[in-house]
Formats: structure tokens, sequence, C-alpha cells
């Protein structure tokens, strides 16, 4: 709840209890006119005066009639001036109604006399002071009905709110952050306007007043947000050998992220800020991992950039809600640390559980891309770090030959007995993942965030399918047969129409 909410709530449940009270006062003393049965009882005692009209001697009847004639005259020539320096308001019974009906301001006020009804300690007070007579001042604004908003019009075209200091976020400048003053505003005190106001109502239906000004603080000043500039984490992974279509992706999909400010509770989407993953958007060709294998697509690198991202976040105490390992393990990145995302299938979402904004930066160049997060510091000096333990190795189970029945191939092999090496068999891994909080330098907690297993992988050598013609025999004769299940290293094997390539790393 903000400063301002709370003064104008201070001010309002001030007025509202001075008023409810007043009504309280004369709810009572005119409905104990009717509860009692002995018509003596029924008469006014000495003492009891409302808003400066005295009505001993008076029964309930004539008290009723009498303080509702009042008011009613009371409004003719009501007159209400309000004044500040340089300007004035005037306001008559054309700016309101008069509620003469001292019946319906009682039934109106029922919720209220309820609630107080239950404080037993006020009512035994408030029939004690009827009892022995008691002055009752009811509040003008409880009487002329709309006066009250005409008032708070008045109020809204002079006061001035504060304006709180504010962060401009400009991460590829050298001085990120721009912070500006913050600025105190003025604000009526309604309290005093009000008290003023009903001293001279009690007098006078020509009442004449002036502002008076409070000043209020600003709820976010610059030392507040300067607090909120500071580096909370970094993560950065390597592309120096990564082709320039790859660059171009890892680099773009970060890129949508820098200058980004997270919101308290706040939550993202990766897919969402980056996409769609497409050569509209200007993502290139470059190696993707597709069905357990590395071929090229458009977009190859982007697990990259979320796999950075999701290493900064996590160090910066974001709270993560998805993130989905690779089929295969990947070389920029420990095991169990890495964030694969593919458009509809699976996504990096995270949100800012902290009660301040997050301001995110991002960079690149040749050798590598990164991502700075800025906060307010973590409590106690509490620092995130996240770190990877390969549980066991799964050990693959060689190669499997595939027949090019739909000669996909065919410009590599063509006859039985011709391989080309689609891929090569690769163990598998299980691995785990920790968050280690720090707490001044000293390791306080471990907790185990991923535990994901790498399938193995087999080989794919695929096969030509036609008969060898009889002629082609004779150059086999030096070649070993092998068996599918085997792990062959073919690298020096040469075929007719095709050889076996060297490994790409992923």
């Amino acid at each position: 709840m903000s400063k301002t909410k709370s003064k104008k709530d201070t001010t309002f449940k001030v007025l509202l209890t001075v008023g409810l009270l007043s009504l309280v006062f004369l709810i009572v003393v005119i409905m104990q006119f009717f509860v009692l049965e002995n018509k003596s009882e029924n008469i006014v005692g000495n003492g009891v005066v409302i808003n400066g009209n005295k009505l001993a001697g008076m029964n309930s009847a004539e008290a009723c009639e009498y303080v509702s004639s009042y008011f009613n005259e009371v409004a003719e020539d009501f007159q209400l001036t309000i004044r500040d320096k340089n300007n004035k308001w005037i306001l008559t019974k054309e700016d309101f109604e008069v509620n003469s009906d001292i019946f319906s301001i009682i039934e109106a006020s029922q919720e209220h006399k309820k609630d107080l009804d239950t404080k037993e300690k006020q009512i035994n007070m408030l029939n004690l002071l009827i009892k022995e007579g008691a002055s009752i001042n009811v509040a003008f604004n409880y009487i002329f009905v709309g006066l009250d908003e005409k008032i708070e019009d008045i109020i809204k075209q002079v006061e001035v709110a504060p304006i709180n200091s504010e962060i401009v976020f400009k991460p590829d400048e050298k001085d990120m952050f721009e912070i500006t003053d913050s600025v105190k505003g003025l604000r009526v005190d309604r309290s005093r306007l009000y008290d003023d106001i009903n001293q001279q109502f009690l007098k006078t239906n020509k009442i004449n007043v002036m502002l008076n000004w409070v000043e209020e603080e600003a709820e976010i000043d610059r030392e507040y947000n300067k607090a909120l500039t500071n580096k909370i984490a970094e993560y950065s992974t390597n592309v120096s050998d990564s082709t320039g279509g790859r660059k171009n992706n890892v680099k773009l999909a970060l890129n949508k992220f820098n200058g980004m400010v997270l919101k308290p509770n706040e939550e993202v989407s990766f897919n969402k800020i980056t996409g769609p993953h497409t050569l509209a958007s200007g993502y290139q060709v470059a190696t993707i991992i597709y069905n357990s294998r590395f071929v090229d697509g458009v977009g190859g690198g982007i697990c990259q950039a979320s796999t950075t991202l999701y290493n900064a976040l996590i160090r910066a105490g974001v709270e993560i809600l998805e993130v989905n390992k690779h089929t295969l393990p990947v070389r920029y990145v420990p095991l169990a640390c890495d964030s694969m995302v593919a458009e509809y299938i699976s996504d990096l979402r995270f949100v800012n559980k902290s009660e301040y904004p997050l301001f995110i930066k991002t960079y690149s160049n040749e050798e590598s891309v990164g991502v700075e997060i800025y906060g307010h510091e973590m409590p106690d000096g509490i620092v995130y770090d996240l770190t990877s333990e390969t549980i066991k190795v799964l050990p693959h189970s060689g190669d499997l030959i595939k027949p090019d029945i739909d000669k996909e191939y065919s410009d590599k092999v063509i006859y039985k007995g011709e391989f080309y090496r689609l891929s090569y068999p690769r163990d598998g891994v299980e691995a785990k993942a920790y968050l280690n909080t720090y707490k001044n330098g000293e390791l306080i907690d471990t907790k185990c965030v991923r535990h994901e297993v790498y399938k193995p992988q087999n080989g794919i050598l695929i096969e030509g399918v036609q008969e060898k013609p009889a002629e082609l025999n004779s150059i086999e004769e030096d070649v070993e047969i092998f068996s599918a299940n085997e792990n062959v290293d073919l690298d020096s094997l040469n075929f007719m129409h095709g050889t076996v390539p060297t490994n790409v790393c992923p």
C-alpha cells in the first residue's frame, strides 16, 4: 500500500469516525424517545443540545421537527468559500441536496451503527451521556448530500502528487543506469479543512476557509533505486568455433532480452520473446539436434542462447518454471546445465519471485556471448552457483546399419556392402546439477535441481541396396566384413561411392 493511499485512508478514517460518532449521539438521543414507554420519559432532559439548538423540555416529535426545520433553514443561504493563495471556490445550495429528514439520516447510518454497537464500552458511554444530557454536533457533510464530492473535486485541481525517482536502463551505454531525482508532492490537509468548516458551521452558515498544505514524500527516492542496480549474476558461453550462421542465431536470440526489465511476479517465455524461429525473423541455417542427430536447420544455436540465459537466471535466484535437456550433451555447458528450446515443444520459462525488478543485459563478440543480471543485492550476502556431477556413463551398443531403401544417400552409396557413416556411436551419461548457496563466501546449502539422463546413441551406417555387378566383386577382396552390432572404425576405409567422414563435434 502506498504512502499516499495510507495518508488518505488515515484522514478518511478520522473524518468518518468524527461524523459517525456525532450521528450515533443523535441516533441514540432520538431513538430513546421512542423506546421508552413512560410518556414522561419521552421529554428531552436538560443539557441536550444538537448543533447549538437546546431541546430540553420537547417531546420526541417536537425535537425531530425542530432539528429538521433548523437544517433546512441553514441550507437556504448556506455558502462555503474555499481559498488558496491563487484561487477561490464558492459552493452554495445549488451544489448539494439537503437531507432534512432526520429519520433517513438514522436509516442510512444503521450499518455503521451496528458496527459501533458491538463496542459495549462505547455504547454504555453514549447512553450515560444521553441520560446526563449531551451536546451533539452533526457534521455539515452528513446533512448536505454531495458536498463531499464537490470539495474533493476542488482538492484534485490543486493537489500536486509526488514524483518517484525512476530508472532509465540503457544496457549498451557505459553508464547503464540513469536515475532521476524524486520530487515532493503537496497534499491538502483534509482533516484540518473539515475541522475548520465544522467549527464555523456551528456559528454561521457563511463559511470561509483556507486550504492548508502538507508536504508528501515520494515513495521511491534516488537511494532506493540506486540499490537496485547491483550486478547479482552473470554467465557466458563460448562461440569462437561456431559457424557464421550459428553465431548470428545465438546473438539474435539473446539480443531479444537485452534491456529487459523483469518486474516482480512477471513470468517470461523464451519462445515468445525470441520466436518465431524462421528465416523471415532473421535466423539462419546452422547445426541443430534433430532425432538425436546433428543436422542443418533454421535457428541452430538458439539453444545456446537459452542455455546462457538459464545459467545467469538461476544464479540470480530467479525461479525456473520450465527447463529441458537436449537429447545429446552439448559442449558449451556442463552436463544437466543446458536448456533446450523448440517452438511448440519445449521452452524456458521463468518468473521473478522477488519484490524487486531485475534488469537483463546481454552481450556478444566473436569469442563469447553472455548475460548479466542487475537488481537488489541478495540478503545476508547470499550468492548462488550451479555445479554439475556425472553420476555414471551409459555405454553405447555399437552401430546400426540402415539400407538406403529410399535412395536418400544415393550420392554416397549404391551397392550392398558400401557404407556411409551418418553418425558415430556415443556413450550416454547420467548427471545431476546442484544449486549451491553461499553466505558471505561460505557454502551453507546444496540442493539438487536437475537430474538428467542423456541416452546412449547407436552409430548409424547407411548401406546401399543394389546388387553389385560381377566385375566389381574383385575390388572387395581386401575389405573386411563386419557385423552391424560391432563398433567399427571406418575412418580408413574407402568405398567406391563414398568415404566415411570424420566426426563433427556437436
